[in-house]
């Protein structure tokens, strides 16, 4: 980028006006370095787990979203070649950019951002991750035409990242993608995830170790996996139990919920390098079909907002374009569970000074008093877990009707307004 200053012949630069356009200039310089900075402090946490090492044969892939925009919602997106539904940031780009989502054919995809893939400065500009994944879910049925929508794009890209996928046919990779590479990590492969998994975080297996980031959340989500991998339960209600909302630091083996003292004292605690933190906004599972199953049977978990102070819904395409109401809203608006669970973030991290935005009130989230976020949370989201899976009983078949999606949706709707409301947390109607 070159900055320069132009002027006229006729212009006579007194000191004083010199002085003022310089300081317009270098303020100008500081907001493009604060917006860019602002861009890239990703630091989502994911996994891919391969069918082959699932129950039921079905793959399972789960992205923890951290990023700057704080207001995410699902979306219903039917002007391609095949309807998706997505995460998305709130805003002028929240039709074309697409953060995690699902499409009619089984296609599923997510990203993390890598901060090592690329040497010396990145390429701006050219293509956006959110606006890669909008038109893979827009176009794309598997791996192969994913690889192929990538191998298109003009060189360098400017792209950094990770980007997850599982379709209909088995397929299951993490591809890392740079200005003119691109490396696909086969979650099948044996010889890759002797254990059936493959953890992602902010940097890339083939870029610099150096300069890679999430490091620390990487040796959590591992080691919860190998775990769940030698027991047997690397499923959906693992990963939304365990290591959705998990606050163990990997380096320091330090987990922030055993500081928790009584709801009555306010006990700040640093908060930073764990899954669940300060910057996270929305998390989705996504879970996958076996090979000749129909596509429509994907299904993915949703967490609409700050994950400490929201809770998981069931999500299926259908026919009638329906979303869970307290995930969703109208063009340019957040949804009601985003807009609540930042409303409760604020109480937990009152302080706004200096590197205040750096600590949490623990007792917020988990007290001895058995009344914090995560103590009513959790069990709630366990009853949404029964009542979809009492759903699925009752319909006797793995594909819902829009109608039988509705009546879930409003009935676990009602589920948790009641619950929140009994809590003190009131949703605008």
């Amino acid at each position: 980028m070159i900055w320069f200053l132009a002027y006229s012949n006729a212009q006579t630069l007194k000191p004083s006006n010199l002085k003022n356009i310089i300081m317009k200039q270098l303020t100008i310089l500081l907001v493009f370095l604060i917006l860019t900075l602002a861009n890239r402090i990703d630091a989502c946490t994911s996994v891919i787990i391969s069918g082959k090492y699932t129950s039921d044969g079905r793959p399972v892939m789960w992205k923890h979203r951290d990023t700057s925009n704080e207001n995410n919602k699902l979306i219903y997106i039917t002007s391609g070649k095949y309807e998706y539904i997505a995460m998305v940031n709130v805003g002028e780009k929240e039709l074309t950019e697409a953060w995690m989502g699902m499409n009619s054919r089984g296609f599923c995809i997510m990203n993390t951002a890598s901060y090592n893939l690329n040497p010396g400065e990145d390429e701006n500009g050219k293509y956006s991750e959110g606006e890669i994944m909008a038109r893979a879910l827009a176009s794309c049925a598997s791996l192969e035409e994913f690889e192929e929508l990538i191998e298109s794009l003009d060189k360098p890209t400017g792209l950094e990242a990770n980007f997850g996928v599982i379709d209909a046919h088995g397929g299951a990779a993490y591809y890392e993608v740079g200005d003119s590479s691109i490396t696909r990590i086969n979650v099948n492969d044996l010889s890759v995830a002797p254990l059936g998994f493959v953890v992602m975080t902010n940097y890339s297996f083939n870029g610099d170790p150096e300069t890679g980031q999430g490091y620390a959340r990487y040796i959590t989500a591992y080691n919860l996996f190998y775990q769940a991998a030698m027991q047997n339960s690397l499923t959906v209600e693992f990963i939304m139990s365990n290591a959705e909302r998990n606050l163990l630091n990997g380096f320091t083996g330090v987990n922030l919920a055993d500081l928790a003292t009584s709801e009555d004292r306010v006990k700040m605690v640093h908060f930073r390098d764990n899954i669940a933190r300060r910057s996270s906004t929305s998390s989705v599972i996504f879970k996958g079909v076996a090979p000749g199953d129909d596509p429509a049977e994907t299904m993915m978990w949703a967490v609409g907002g700050w994950s400490l102070a929201s809770v998981a819904y069931p999500v299926w395409l259908n026919d009638e374009y329906i979303l869970p109401e307290l995930l969703t809203a109208p063009v340019n608006e957040n949804s009601g569970m985003c807009t609540m669970a930042l409303r409760m973030k604020k109480e937990s991290m009152p302080v706004t000074r200096g590197h205040g935005q750096d600590y949490i009130n623990i007792n917020k989230i988990y007290n001895s008093n058995q009344s914090a976020y995560m103590q009513w949370i959790r069990p709630l989201e366990d009853e949404i877990f029964q009542l979809t899976a009492q759903a699925l009983n009752n319909w006797n078949k793995p594909i819902p009707t829009s109608k039988q999606i509705r009546e879930l949706y409003n009935a676990i709707d009602r589920l948790v307004r009641l619950t929140y409301m009994n809590h003190g947390y009131h949703f605008m109607e």
